[in-house]
């Protein structure tokens, strides 16, 4: 009986032998974490596109969600003036006179200056740019170049009259037309326009000739006198109203009269 116990024992004894020294332990080999950028990718959906990276260029980071440009506000250009086009004469209206450039641009080389009332000779045109019409024109002078014909309520250039080498058309006289009288302007009179020939009137907002211009009037225009005088800037000032023009104008420069009484 004891010879039949002794491998029992043994084997019992090599078991507990073996469980001391961990032979059997089962051990967890931990799995490496991924780096958080892996996480970040892993957590957003695969149908997702990436954020594009950040620009640094300010102008490109200002675009509409729908990718279109925002539409911007134009000047509109003024129109043609009647009578202006190639070989037509012209003169020049802006009490500064008016820049001479080597093309329609104001951004182009200045070539020099057509002074106020210079008569020129428009050669090419009209071209726009930079919201201005532009007439390539000559003074006879030896200056050719571009210029501005300027807004539409303050221009820069005007027809010019014929030249005074033409012979003048006959004077018809209308019975009962009303006749420039050579007395002192008052209110409610009618007045025409007296400037010399080929010059024209500039009407303003207000009395002044800082007030911003209207209108540039002919010769031979009719207005009704609604107030005034006023005294300023060495002028005397007159509020005028006309067909489709209400405004204030001087009377005249101390030698050339240009507002006239008409009976």
């Amino acid at each position: 009986m004891q010879g039949k116990r002794m491998p029992f024992v043994a084997l019992a004894v090599l078991l507990l032998a073996t469980l001391a020294c961990g032979g059997f332990q089962v051990r967890v080999t931990p799995t490496p974490a991924p780096p958080p950028a892996a996480e970040a990718e892993a957590a957003r959906p695969a149908n997702t596109p990436a954020a594009p990276a950040a620009a640094d260029d300010p102008a490109g980071a200002a675009v509409p969600s729908d990718g279109l440009a925002t539409p911007t506000d134009t000047p509109t250009v003024a129109p043609v003036i009647a009578g202006m086009a190639p070989g037509a004469s012209a003169r020049v209206t802006a009490s500064g006179g008016v820049n001479v450039r080597a093309e329609p641009s104001t951004k182009a080389q200045q070539l020099g200056r057509f002074n106020v009332n210079t008569n020129l000779t428009l050669l090419e045109g009209p071209r726009q740019a930079d919201n201005y019409t532009w007439w390539r024109a000559d003074n006879g002078a030896g200056l050719v170049g571009w210029v501005a014909s300027g807004p539409e309520n303050d221009p820069w250039l005007v027809p010019a009259v014929a030249a005074a080498t033409a012979a003048p058309a006959p004077t018809v006289e209308t019975p009962g037309a009303p006749k420039p009288v050579n007395r002192d302007i008052k209110v409610g009179d009618r007045v025409q326009v007296t400037t010399e020939q080929g010059q024209v009137l500039t009407v303003r907002n207000d009395v002044g000739t800082s007030a911003t211009p209207i209108a540039r009037v002919l010769r031979g225009t009719l207005f009704t006198v609604k107030g005034g005088p006023v005294k300023q800037d060495n002028f005397t000032w007159w509020e005028l109203e006309g067909d489709k023009l209400n405004g204030w104008a001087a009377e005249g420069d101390g030698t050339t009269r240009w507002l006239t009484p008409v009976e």
